[in-house]
């Protein structure tokens, strides 16, 4: 009997280390790949990316892009810079919204106001969003839609947004901060509830309440 004890304890012994070495932090990590394919490129002169079949992302476009984003289909062009979209779309017959932000000032509100700009731009067409360069306001915004929207980890997102092909992660810092920082359960739960931010006392709830009609 001395020998399929033995054997039995070996295969008992593998089957706690495997369990073990299951159990590692970070080994899921290591083999695991992203939640979805990161954005494609499509046009790196100009940053064009596609996040998905209804939305892309991009630096600024000029005239000689109008063609492309004419082929793609482009219903909504969301802008977080304060140019003029019509100098270079001309009369297109495209949706302009303008957001105008800087990275380093975004708060959750205009997370949520943009988020929920490009849900709603999403079911009428493809969505192009932009800012200068598509790359720290842009990528802010991309990064959000992945994990509030898409429910990507913040590390899957971060890693796209570092490495992506975007452009220099140096020049991402306010925007790799913020994502580093945020709360995308109260996000996710604000944008679901219709709230304007995840704060009590924020300045768009403050506004809201001065709009209100005073019973008299």
């Amino acid at each position: 009997m001395t020998q399929p004890l033995t054997i039995l304890r070996v295969a008992c012994c593998a089957a706690v280390l495997a369990a073990l070495l299951a159990g590692v932090p970070g080994r899921a990590a290591e083999s695991a790949s992203p939640p979805a394919p990161w954005a494609q490129p499509v046009d790196t002169s100009f940053n064009l990316y596609r996040m998905s079949p209804t939305l892309y992302r991009s630096a600024l476009p000029d005239q000689a892009d109008v063609p492309l984003l004419r082929r793609l289909k482009v219903h909504t062009v969301v802008s977080f810079i304060k140019d003029d979209d019509r100098a270079w779309l001309g009369q297109q017959p495209v949706n302009l919204v303008s957001l105008p932000m800087h990275a380093d000032r975004v708060d959750d509100a205009d997370v949520l106001k943009v988020l929920r700009t490009l849900q709603d731009a999403q079911q009428h067409g493809p969505v192009l969003m932009h800012c200068k360069h598509g790359r720290d306001r842009t990528g802010l915004f991309a990064a959000m839609y992945r994990t509030v929207i898409e429910g990507w980890s913040k590390e899957d997102a971060l890693k796209e947004m570092r490495e992506g092909g975007f452009g220099d992660p140096a020049y991402m810092d306010d925007a790799i901060a913020y994502v580093e920082n945020a709360d995308v359960p109260a996000l996710r739960q604000a944008l679901a509830s219709g709230e304007c931010s995840t704060t009590l006392f924020s300045s768009c709830r403050v506004l809201a309440w001065l709009d209100e009609p005073v019973d008299r």
